[in-house]
């Protein structure tokens, strides 16, 4: 087996490993899950530094195969199995979220008695975001989404706030109809692709498209190519199924209208399943919406810019506007998330190098940024009893490390240069310019307006009035090690952003490439 199985692997037989040990044994339990995120994050260094920049497409490629099942239709036997590779969209995202991953285990302890049945839930939940992020199937990447909206569904309803069951059975309904609708379009993808190669029938201009006749596909690297250069199937369905698939993105990344479950879920959600939720798990929409409608259905993404540019802008103002109404820091934490989102949305309108780079350069920096002032916002929780901003205030004096690191955090938030912040809203700006200047204008707003409602939460949190609190107890000696890591990485994205720019850079160009 190869590296790229063992990426979700790990965490999978870590979590499979604590069901078997005793729940007496806490301590071993969490050390158990922490190595496997720990081997996950080892493993995705190891790939980026073998990482051939050189070579397009997907590396470190493996199979597993699982059954076989004989096709009538198509008079061919069809494999079923695993398929894991990276590329340079997903190698980013893949360390970000093992590093996330091994932050929320070491910085955020649990209850003895919930050790297991926590630790169970959460290392699958990192499983199958790694698993979303290196499938090369479509079967894989399905076994993963589902693996994900489960296990966060458990970490919600069993872990979660007062009224935890509202929240997680409102991700799980929410994000079960995204799952439908990329059900949908993957086999809408496949078979269509399939029938083409049955009927013997052309790409456009181009002869027969590779691959024998008859054949059905579930290969991402495959559908990639070949359906992006497949102008005439499915005639009019081909829009329908970038609709769908819109649909179904928008619905993941909790994009306006269907937000509501977002800032619910973060209400009710303890830190750690937060800091995974907020800083990965909502990314995964966007990761969707790059590999599989600008990758594979390039045409529909020029077609529909202007809705996509529309929508952006929409959840830039909107998620801007409901930040600065929020009263506590959970609700604001979500709604900044939802405008950064909506300037990924921009970017990928633009349909431009800059654009495309700068959307997923905001992926990473919206991860790092939501990941920190998920953890802070849990951190001064635990300490105050509350993370609602009418209950604090003064902390600066209390907890002036937490605070410290808490100023930090919402600047990189609203694009302090110098920060991951920065330079992801202005290459993403860049690149919308370039292909819808009056809506990225407008868009603009979104930037002012986050730093107004980021610098009054600071302001009424931190400084002001001194508010009691049942213990003020600053920065503990186990929870500098995310805070120092995380405020690293905000800084080395922000001062050296071809640390991963060089890898977004190849990802954007072959996207662009198979776009035309």
């Amino acid at each position: 087996m190869g590296l790229s199985v063992w990426l979700p692997g790990a965490p999978f037989l870590a979590a499979l490993l604590t069901l078997v040990l005793p729940s007496r044994r806490p301590t071993e339990i969490r050390l158990v899950t922490g190595l496997g995120c720990l081997v996950s994050l080892v493993l995705a260094i190891v790939a980026w530094l073998s990482y051939g920049s050189s070579q397009d497409g997907f590396q470190h490629v493996a199979s597993l195969a699982w059954f076989t099942l004989p096709n009538v239709w198509l008079g061919h036997n069809l494999t079923i199995g695993l398929s894991f590779g990276v590329d340079g969209l997903s190698l980013p995202l893949l360390t970000l979220t093992a590093v996330i991953a091994l932050l929320a285990v070491i910085g955020v302890p649990r209850p003895a008695e919930q050790e297991k049945a926590y630790r169970f839930w959460q290392g699958l939940l990192v499983a199958a975001i790694l698993g979303v992020l290196t499938a090369l199937d479509l079967f894989t990447f399905l076994v993963a989404v589902e693996l994900a909206l489960f296990s966060g569904f458990f970490l919600i309803l069993q872990f979660g706030g007062p009224d935890r069951r509202h929240a997680a059975y409102k991700f799980l309904i929410y994000r079960g109809f995204a799952s439908v609708g990329l059900l949908v379009v993957f086999i809408g993808l496949a078979y269509g692709l399939a029938g083409l190669y049955y009927s013997g029938g052309t790409a456009g201009s181009t002869p027969k498209l590779p691959g024998s006749v008859g054949t059905l596909t579930f290969s991402i690297a495959t559908l990639q190519h070949d359906v992006a250069h497949a102008a005439s199937v499915y005639g009019g369905i081909r829009p329908a199924l970038f609709l769908v698939l819109l649909l179904a993105v928008f619905i993941e990344e909790a994009f306006v209208p269907f937000h509501t479950w977002l800032p619910k879920a973060h209400e009710q959600a303890d830190t750690a399943t937060n800091m995974l939720i907020g800083g990965m798990l909502t990314k995964t929409g966007a990761y969707v919406l790059l590999r599989f409608g600008v990758g594979m259905l390039p045409d529909e993404v020029h077609r529909f810019s202007l809705l996509l540019a529309v929508f952006g802008v929409i959840n830039i103002l909107y998620g801007a506007f409901a930040a600065w109404a929020a009263r506590g820091w959970r609700r604001l934490t979500a709604f900044s998330s939802i405008s950064h989102m909506g300037l990924v949305l921009l970017g990928i309108s633009a349909m431009n190098s800059a654009g495309l780079q700068g959307a997923m350069f905001m992926m990473v920096s919206s991860g790092l940024l939501t990941a920190f002032l998920f953890y802070l916002a849990g951190a001064i929780e635990e300490r105050t009893g509350s993370s609602q901003m009418d209950r604090l205030g003064g902390l600066s004096k209390s907890m002036p490390t937490l605070s410290g690191f808490l100023l930090f955090a919402a600047l990189g938030s609203l694009g302090l240069p110098l920060t991951s912040g920065f330079i992801s809203e202005i290459q993403a700006f860049i690149g919308a310019f370039g292909g819808h200047p009056y809506l990225s204008f407008v868009g603009l707003l979104g930037l002012i307006l986050s730093a107004t409602y980021l610098l009054y939460a600071i302001q009424k949190t931190t400084f002001g009035p001194r508010v009691p609190v049942a213990a003020a107890v600053d920065a503990r000696a186990v929870e500098y090690l995310p805070l120092i890591v995380l405020t690293a990485l905000v800084l080395v994205v922000g001062v050296y952003p071809e640390i991963i720019g060089n890898l977004f850079g190849l990802s954007a160009g072959t996207l662009l490439g198979i776009g035309g």
